[in-house]
């Protein structure tokens, strides 16, 4: 998913390629699944949000990853920890909130489409109600910055790959499964709950890299030494960085959605969006595909 380290570090212009080639096929593949759901009104008024949401989502994920930004990003641990924040908090929600599942599958053949659509409908409607992507989302966070599996990204370009690719996948889940929540009539309290409980975790790792009295990741320190920046300041201003923006944001959202369960309770209209804008033919029966 980023492409930073495939053509700062020596890993050849194939790879670089292979990961365009993946993104332009997937954009293509976008395209005609959306032409095929805007034929549908429904469609129309659900893609108005969810379609800009998803473009936002890719072209923010591709600013951060690529020269010359993605390069600016990956000089400093703090820096660098303020690129997966973007990842894990922005583009990650983004790309939930258009469900671009969906639109993707509107963009298969029918012959294709009908067995998957087929499958999802065996699937028990409770699967969606497990917490798996706030478990996932957690313990990518927590792995990657171990120094053992941050120092091997650092010095491995497919490593770096696996490492962005995790934290948007289960970024995504974990914000996928809020958004499941906040469409489904009458879980607006459990909405809440589920993204509070994901502060604690955020700022224990915070915390480890803000008061740890030694350097954490040997190699990102000795390149701060190389430039002339204190390794122990770049940790702890890394850590503040990864400690209090994402428990803002957890928080933040967390009280909205509380603030809106209670409106609800007090007669709010408490509508949400929950159709489909499959066509006929692909519209899982209690499962929206994201």
């Amino acid at each position: 998913m980023t492409l930073l380290h495939l053509t700062g570090t020596g890993g050849g212009l194939g790879p670089t390629l292979a990961i365009a080639g993946v993104l332009v096929v997937l954009g293509c593949w976008y395209a005609v699944g959306l032409w095929e759901v805007l034929d549908h009104p429904q469609g129309r008024r659900q893609q108005r949000t969810r379609a800009p949401a998803v473009i936002a989502g890719v072209v923010l994920l591709v600013a951060v990853s690529v020269p010359p930004l993605g390069d600016t990003l990956e000089n400093r641990l703090s820096t660098h920890m303020a690129q997966h924040l973007v990842i894990l908090v922005v583009v990650a929600p983004l790309l939930a909130v258009g469900s671009p599942g969906q639109v993707l599958l509107a963009g298969l053949a029918p012959g294709v489409r009908r067995p998957l659509v087929a499958t999802a409908r065996r699937v028990p409607g409770r699967t969606l109600a497990t917490p798996l992507g706030w478990l996932l989302s957690v313990a990518g966070l927590w792995v990657w910055h171990l120094p053992a599996a941050y120092d091997a990204a650092v010095r491995s370009p497919g490593v770096h790959v696996l490492e962005h690719a995790t934290f948007l996948l289960t970024g995504w889940l974990f914000w996928a499964r809020l958004v499941h929540l906040v469409r489904t009539p009458g879980r607006g309290i459990a909405a809440a709950a589920y993204v509070a409980a994901a502060v604690p975790p955020g700022a224990a790792l915070g915390a480890v890299l803000t008061f740890a009295d030694h350097p954490l990741y040997p190699l990102q320190a000795a390149h701060a030494r190389a430039t002339g920046v204190d390794p122990l300041l770049d940790q702890r201003i890394a850590g503040i960085v990864m400690w209090v923006p994402l428990d803002l944001v957890y928080l933040a959202v967390a009280i909205a959605l509380f603030a809106r369960w209670l409106s609800e309770l007090q007669g709010g209209d408490g509508e949400v969006d929950v159709g489909s804008t499959l066509p006929s033919d692909a519209r899982p029966a209690h499962l929206e595909v994201r």
